[in-house]
């Protein structure tokens, strides 16, 4: 399992040590970050991190104050304290109110592996059961299944029209292009299909184009399957900034922010959309592309 780690301290330096030893001991990726709570409480609401690395002492909301909000809102989240304050009774008062462990700066490589490798046995152990009990359950409910009961298969043409649908450009001229290219790739088999997304996107316009000739016999300018599909995508990025200026809890915002999108740039679109940017966000086609096949694979 991959756990994604979400940081929160005022000292840039600080969250840079931190995210470097994640990633060169490889622990897990980090999703996120933020100087500060309010920032720190909507990104882990939207984000949903495994573990959660925060400072005590922050301006604004202090690091008890975020913890206690988060678990208000009944969040999975594995909290790690990080602080220079000694204060037994504060120290106290954080592991009431749901932390985990506590790391003392500074900041003591070994002493953070050893912490975080703690939370996610605890991680771990926890799914282990989960699996068990769910195992059990589905024992009890084939017990109750009724072999003549027929269960309609979906098409992957329709499940990629599904998501499109969701993010708002089902009707975008770019859409069919998407529903094709994605047709195309997961045609193939893993190897051939990893080998495929690793191309350039003009080899797989390409591809897509003479699937076109060859299916339909008809043919496009390379450069306008691009650009349809560059507005359509774009177009899904507006959406999902929409969704999340008008319910930060919205289902799809949550689902598709950061999978489809670099959460980043959801935010600058977010900005933009609110008049306090004069810049909106970017997009990746690849990571559009890739992000929706790994959605196929562990929603549907």
């Amino acid at each position: 399992m991959n756990h994604r780690f979400y940081i929160i301290d005022d000292d840039k330096g600080v969250r840079r040590v931190l995210k470097n030893i994640i990633i060169q001991y490889d622990l897990g990726i980090v999703i996120g970050e933020a100087d500060n709570g309010k920032d720190a409480i909507k990104d882990i609401q939207a984000l949903d991190p495994h573990i959660v690395l925060v400072d005590l002492l922050l301006p604004g909301l202090d690091g008890i104050s975020i913890v206690t909000e988060i678990k208000k809102m009944k969040c999975a989240v594995n909290f790690i304290m990080i602080s220079q304050v000694t204060s037994k009774e504060m120290i106290s008062k954080a592991y009431t109110m749901g932390i985990e462990f506590f790391i003392n700066k500074p900041i003591n490589v070994v002493e953070v592996i050893s912490i975080i490798n703690k939370v996610k046995e605890k991680l771990n152990m926890h799914e282990v059961i989960s699996s068990f009990e769910q195992a059990f359950h589905n024992m009890s409910m084939l017990k109750d299944y009724k072999s003549n009961i027929k269960i309609p298969t979906v098409s992957e043409r329709d499940r990629i029209k599904k998501v499109l649908s969701q993010l708002g450009i089902l009707g975008e001229a770019g859409s069919n292009d998407l529903v094709e290219l994605l047709l195309l790739i997961l045609k193939q088999e893993d190897t051939e299909k990893n080998g495929l997304l690793n191309r350039k996107l003009s080899e797989l316009y390409k591809m897509l184009n003479k699937r076109y000739q060859n299916d339909h016999k008809t043919s496009c300018n390379i450069g306008a399957i691009e650009q349809r599909i560059r507005r359509a995508i774009n177009k899904a990025l507006k959406n999902i900034a929409n969704m999340g200026i008008e319910d930060y809890g919205n289902e799809f915002f949550i689902r598709y922010s950061n999978t489809l999108f670099d959460f980043k740039e959801v935010r600058k679109q977010m900005d933009f959309a609110r008049g306090k940017s004069n810049y909106g966000g970017k997009i990746s086609i690849k990571k559009f592309i890739e992000g929706i096949i790994v959605e196929l694979k562990n929603v549907f």
